[in-house]
């Protein structure tokens, strides 16, 4: 590994005025975010050489508890950390495999990748939610991508999970379900995917009334916005989904939020 240059920048904004908004496919009547002005560090992380190209960007807030922040932070060191041990393993497993009449590579074709950003749904005096998508390559025949959604309650100075979200949680789970799995079919009858049975079952799986299967959201005062992973409802080459609810109607379906407000 040559020529490597690593760099770690914080750079300190103490009104954020604009940001990208989340695109979400599928929304129900949804309405577009307002995000307001708030103090907020950008933390960025960037390393390049012959070997790996790793660009990475997250918040820090000033109005979050310490835990929150450390939170984040950990999540894009974790996921780095292993993004590089897996590079490094599947490296050395390629030229352990090699033909003895091949000449042995110094460096990788291209550089191992991985990329982390950020987007809001809402950034205010009273809530913070985001998501954090990574992408990374690790060798193969393509790369992978995660999705981490995080929810603040600056007030309470409390996270927020989907079991907070809801005034009655299992029957609300119960409605989601139905929701996104209706949704992400369309998606999928829009992409041309045949719907068989094997499909279905990822589906359903993916989309069952478990907490788990909804922990990764965000939601504005118009919007509950669902993220699925890649294969969690669908095969790979889908990639990750999500589904975007309006206030209305969840409404329409008897489910009660206070924080949709």
């Amino acid at each position: 590994m040559k020529n490597r240059k690593f760099l770690i920048l914080s750079i300190s904004t103490v009104c954020l005025l604009s940001m990208v908004l989340l695109l979400a496919s599928g929304a129900h009547g949804a309405k577009q975010p307002f995000i307001s002005s708030l103090p907020v560090n950008i933390e960025s992380i960037q390393e390049s050489d012959s070997f790996f190209s790793i660009r990475a960007e997250y918040p820090q807030f000033q109005t979050a508890d310490p835990d929150f922040n450390q939170e984040i932070a950990t999540l894009i060191s974790g996921k780095i950390d292993s993004f590089k041990k897996q590079s490094l393993d599947n490296w050395k497993a390629r030229l352990d495999t090699m033909p003895a009449d091949e000449p042995v590579p110094k460096d990788p074709e291209q550089p191992f990748e991985f990329i982390a950003s950020w987007q809001a749904a809402q950034l205010n005096n009273t809530y913070l939610s985001l998501v954090i998508k990574i992408y990374y390559f690790t060798g193969g025949a393509h790369g992978n991508e995660e999705i981490q959604a995080f929810n603040y309650d600056i007030v309470k100075k409390k996270k927020i999970g989907i079991e907070d979200f809801f005034v009655s949680p299992p029957e609300a789970l119960k409605e989601i379900s139905k929701i996104s799995a209706q949704d992400i079919t369309s998606q999928l009858q829009s992409r041309q995917w045949k719907i068989d049975d094997n499909l279905k079952e990822m589906l359903n799986q993916g989309t069952a009334p478990v907490f788990d299967n909804f922990k990764n959201f965000n939601f504005d005062s118009h919007n509950l916005i669902l993220y699925f992973q890649k294969y969690q409802v669908a095969p790979g080459a889908v990639g990750s989904l999500t589904v975007t609810i309006s206030r209305q109607v969840l409404e329409q379906n008897s489910l009660q939020s206070d924080y949709l407000k």
